[in-house]
This record gives structure tokens, C-alpha cells and sequence, in this order.
């Protein structure tokens, strides 16, 4: 193997041949939240022929890549791994990188994921490579993801200076089986970045579960107070814990909660304003209208009519 082949692995190189069939997961979709709050930056799945080749000099993400048929390589520090059918890579940010394909033909999922606090576990370390007992079922979690909300042909990839994107658009709403769809690979993808997690803190299972309650009743009193005492937890505890795991602070998760809850009462249900706003804690209609712009970029009357006609 020559000397040429590995220089790519220090600079980015992107070379997608045409023709290529890669279907890209919709991310402004709602079923899609639970991706993007564990840091999904793009994901899709594909067939690349023998010409493909994508490597970054310094990736500021973590890489998910799932083989499912065909032949490809992956490089890192002058080694070479060829994964089969079946098998998952995780690539750590930072690690520089090279993957193509070998013969005719290499068909993977993947997901760029970003380096959220809760994944910083895995900075530093090598690549891994493992074979989830739940291969068949992630792959089949994504198509029914992309049966239920569609998807997109083409799609912003990583260069030298980082993302390139374009304007963030709208949430839309999402059926109730793309939403079980988004949660189920959310859960899936949450098992693989933790995998080298060496000791887990069990207070992040209790922020978990205090999510989970806030998500069953919305409208209860969650202020930083009231999660405090029922954590035993001091204010600064609470901040910094729910930074390190969840990249955010107590009060915006708390709104987030509450807004996806919003958003899928204006959606299956014709219940007025005042009412969802009693449903998910807000004092009147006109406070829930105001936060509800604020979070989603537009109105509660304008995404319920949007909805509608959809």
C-alpha cells in the first residue's frame, strides 16, 4: 500500500461519485426531535461506488456508521479496518480519518453526532468497532423513520471550515408511528455512544426520569425550586449536571418539554389555546402563544392551521 493513499487522512476530502444513492434523514421533522436533542447533526443511508472516498483532517463530530452489505475501508493513525455486515464503527471526534470503498460496491447507515457534553466521554479514544445485538432493528427503525416523514437527496456536508448549512426551517409535524420511529432510533443511538462510558453516573438516570415526569404532567410546577427539592440537589449541582449530560440548562429543558407537548396538542386535538396553555404549565394563552413563537419560530394559530392542511 503506497504512501498516497494515506496523506487524505490529514486533510478533508470529500469525493462522492455521481449517481450515488444516498437518502437523507429530514431533521426539521418532529419525529426527529429526539435525534436532534442527543445531537444527530445529519444522518441518511446509501450505496457508494468504488470511487467514493471522505476523509477529515480534525472531525468535530462523532461518526455512527452501520455496514450493511458490500465492502469499504476505514483508516486512522496508518492503521486499516474493513468492516462487514453488521458490524458498527464509532469514530470519535477529533480522530483524524479516512473510509472508502473497496470493489464494487459499500451500502451503510450513519450519523454524524455532535460533541455534546453528555459524549465527551469518548474524547481521546480510539475507534471502536461493535456488533449491537440491535443491527436489524436500527436499520429498520430508519427506513420506517424515512417511509413515515420522507427524505431528502441531497444534503450540507462537513468542509475545512466547518458545517455549511443552510436556513433552519420550521418543525414540521409528524405522525404518531414516525414519532415511535424517531424515539426507538434516539434510544438505539443513546446505547452506542454510551458504550464506553466507564463509570455511569447514576444522577443522570435521576435527571432522566425527572424528564420523563415532566413530559407526563407538563403543567405542574418544574421551576429550578421545585426540581431542587425533589432532587436533593443545590442549584449549582443541578446546573452543572444538566449541562454535562444534556447540553442545556434546567429551565430550557423544562420549555423544551413543554413545547413538544404544545406542538402535539395544537396538532391532534382542537382544544383552545387556554386550555393547552393550562395543559402545559403556561398561565394563559397569551403567555403560551408568546414562548411558543419563540421556540418554534412561529405561532401556535399558524402551525395548527399549517398542520391542518397537511
Amino acid at each position: 500500500m503506497t504512501d498516497a493513499l494515506f496523506k487524505p487522512i490529514y486533510r478533508n476530502v470529500i469525493r462522492v461519485p455521481v449517481g450515488t444513492r444516498q437518502r437523507f434523514l429530514l431533521l426539521e421533522q418532529e419525529a426527529s426531535v429526539p435525534l436532534t436533542k442527543i445531537g444527530v447533526r445529519l444522518s441518511g443511508i446509501g450505496t457508494f461506488s468504488s470511487d467514493y472516498l471522505v476523509g477529515y483532517r480534525e472531525p468535530s463530530c462523532h461518526l455512527l456508521l452501520l455496514t450493511l452489505a458490500g465492502k469499504g475501508f476505514y483508516r486512522w493513525d496508518d492503521q486499516e479496518y474493513r468492516p462487514s455486515a453488521g458490524e458498527l464503527l464509532v469514530s470519535p471526534a477529533g480522530v483524524p480519518m479516512l473510509l472508502g470503498t473497496i470493489d464494487k460496491s459499500w451500502t451503510f447507515l450513519w450519523f454524524y453526532v455532535l460533541n455534546l457534553r453528555r459524549w465527551q466521554h469518548l474524547d481521546g479514544t480510539p475507534p471502536q468497532f461493535v456488533r449491537p445485538s440491535f443491527a436489524n432493528q436500527l436499520r429498520s427503525g430508519f427506513e420506517g423513520l424515512l417511509a413515515e416523514t420522507g427524505h431528502a437527496h441531497s444534503q450540507s456536508v462537513l468542509t475545512e471550515s466547518g458545517w455549511v448549512t443552510g436556513k433552519r426551517r420550521p418543525i414540521q409535524p409528524s405522525s404518531h408511528a414516525a414519532n415511535l420511529f424517531g424515539e426507538l432510533l434516539a434510544e438505539y443511538l443513546r446505547q452506542i455512544l454510551s458504550i464506553q462510558s466507564s463509570q455511569p453516573d447514576h444522577r443522570e438516570q435521576l435527571l432522566t426520569e425527572l424528564w420523563r415526569q415532566v413530559e407526563l404532567s407538563p403543567g405542574l410546577d418544574w421551576s429550578q425550586e421545585q426540581i431542587c427539592k425533589q432532587l436533593r440537589m443545590s442549584p449549582d449541582t443541578l446546573q452543572r449536571l444538566v449541562r454535562k449530560y444534556f447540553d442545556t440548562s434546567p429551565q430550557q429543558m423544562v420549555i423544551a418539554i413543554r413545547m413538544h407537548h404544545a406542538r402535539r396538542l395544537l396538532q391532534q386535538s382542537d382544544y383552545p389555546l387556554s386550555v393547552i396553555a393550562n395543559e402545559v404549565g403556561y398561565a394563559d394563552g397569551f403567555v403560551l402563544s408568546a414562548a411558543f413563537k419563540k421556540f418554534h419560530g412561529q405561532s401556535p394559530s399558524f402551525f395548527r392551521q399549517a398542520a391542518s392542511d397537511s
